[in-house]
Order: structure tokens, then C-alpha cells, then sequence
């Protein structure tokens, strides 16, 4: 009697599954159990010109949804993947087939295997949309503040003397465009001497008293507004940033002769001496 009942039951999960009513549409399966990624072979006929395939999980919800249309004899046929789209349950499904007013169906078992990620598991780590906006809001909060601290020096900065002058040079920008790192000496505002009255007396006597006039083109006699916009002219003319072939030594013999005769003070005791050369 078991042989009988074992031979039966391998007969059904062998055999292709098939329902026919009416002469009007049938539909066939290949097996009867089915575990996650296998094929399942669906085949049939229908009189009509489509057929709509579907697959219902254990509660009744749609897992699979396709629309065929039948070839010159009348027959349908398609491939489904078991579990494709997270069938999440095991137990029995149905098939099945409309197409005009006919509809068939046939059960089959699904196999899901272990859950790995259970519903229960993987709800307790999901992210709403309005946990990600509040996320992404505090992000750019934190990245504005870090911006401001590391810009704080630049924002806190107390105006200079400079900043606050009401000075032409600001109209062109000429202090930041030729006051460069390599020359000590500022051009507008308040001089650093880095030349004292007596060493002009020192460079006289060892012949190396150079003359300044002759180094911004100017003569003895010119006038402040003269050494000034001559300075600025050269400046412009030699100044590495703009000019590729000046050099700095020029540029620098230029800065300090625009220091000596920029001072009233230097001016006058130079001016002695260059009467001398």
C-alpha cells in the first residue's frame, strides 16, 4: 500500500500540472513544488487573442502579473523565476489564467527556504524619508559650522590702517597687486626703513651709492606726484606677476628706490649726496 501511495504522489510532482474547461483556454505547469530561483514552465491554448498570467501568494496578494499573446496555433507559453520580487512566505500559490471570459488556475508549492532577513528583522532598521531629510539637514549644519571655524581668522578680522584709508591705490589695487612676498618694504602707508640716513654717507665714500632717480627714470628734480606715478608705471611694466622676463632683482632695485625717495625724510639726506655723484 505505501509503494502504491509513494507512487502516486511522485507521479504528481513528476507529471506537468494541467487544467482545461470549456475547450476554451488551458494551462499547464511542470511541477508542483518549486524552491526559490527555480524555473516554472507555464504553456497552454486559448481561442482569444491574449492572456493574462498571474501569480497569488498564500494571502491572496499578486506576486507576478504578464500578459501573453498567443502564436498562429493558439498556444502561450512563458518562463517565471520562483521568489523574483521577494516572495516572502512558503506555502501554496496559485496560477493562474484569464483570457476573454475564461479563467483557469492550478496550485503549486513554493519552497522560500530560510529567511536571512526576516520582515520583522529588516523593519527594525528601515529609514524613513523624513529620518533622511533630518539627516541630511543636520549634515550640511555640521559642515556650515566647520566652515566657519576654519574660517574665523578671515571673518574676525580686525581692518588695518589700510582697510580703513581712504587711499587711491585702492581704486587699482596696487598695494595688492605689487606688494609681493620677496619685497620687505610696503608701498603705501608707513615705511620700514631698512635704510638709515648715515649709510648713505658709507655707500658715498665706496663709490656705491647708487642713483635712484635714474633707476624709476626720473630727474633730480621731480616732484612727489612725479616719483609716484613713475613708480606705479614701472611697477606695472616689471612686476614678475605681469611680466615673465622681468626678474626680481629689478623689481626689488625698483621697491627701494621708490622707499629712499617716497620719504620725505630719506629724500632729503639722499638728495645731498646725489648732488655729490
Amino acid at each position: 500500500m505505501e509503494k502504491v501511495y509513494f507512487g502516486i504522489l511522485s507521479l504528481i510532482l513528476i507529471l506537468p500540472v494541467s487544467t482545461a474547461f470549456g475547450g476554451e483556454i488551458t494551462l499547464n505547469i511542470d511541477k508542483a513544488l518549486y524552491e526559490k530561483s527555480d524555473f516554472i514552465s507555464v504553456w497552454g491554448s486559448t481561442t482569444f487573442d491574449s492572456v493574462f498570467i498571474s501569480i497569488k501568494d498564500p494571502d491572496g496578494k499578486n506576486v507576478w502579473n504578464e500578459s501573453l499573446n498567443p502564436d498562429d496555433e493558439n498556444k502561450f507559453s512563458t518562463l517565471i523565476i520562483a521568489g523574483i520580487g521577494g516572495w516572502q512566505k512558503s506555502g501554496n500559490y496559485l496560477l493562474v489564467a484569464e483570457s476573454g471570459a475564461s479563467a483557469l488556475s492550478v496550485k503549486f508549492f513554493y519552497d522560500s527556504g530560510a529567511q536571512v532577513n526576516p520582515p520583522s528583522a529588516v523593519s527594525d532598521y528601515y529609514v524613513s524619508p523624513e529620518d533622511l531629510y533630518l539627516t541630511f539637514a543636520i549634515a550640511i549644519i555640521i559642515i556650515v559650522g566647520i566652515f566657519i571655524y576654519l574660517a574665523r581668522h578671515v571673518i574676525l578680522r580686525k581692518k588695518t590702517s589700510y582697510d580703513k584709508a581712504k587711499l587711491d591705490s585702492k581704486k587699482d589695487r596696487d598695494y595688492e597687486k605689487y606688494h609681493s612676498e620677496w619685497s620687505e618694504e610696503e608701498i603705501f602707508g608707513s615705511h620700514k626703513r631698512s635704510t638709515e640716513a648715515k649709510e648713505f654717507s658709507e655707500m658715498y665714500d665706496d663709490n656705491s651709492l647708487p642713483n635712484y632717480y635714474l633707476v624709476l627714470g626720473l630727474t633730480n628734480d621731480s616732484s612727489e606726484s612725479e616719483i609716484k606715478n613713475q613708480y606705479r608705471k614701472l611697477a606695472k611694466q616689471y612686476h614678475p606677476d605681469r611680466n615673465k622676463d622681468s626678474s626680481e632683482d629689478k623689481m626689488a632695485q625698483i621697491n627701494k628706490a621708490y622707499e629712499i625717495l617716497s620719504d620725505k625724510k630719506l629724500k632729503a639726506e639722499y638728495d645731498k649726496f646725489c648732488k655729490l655723484l
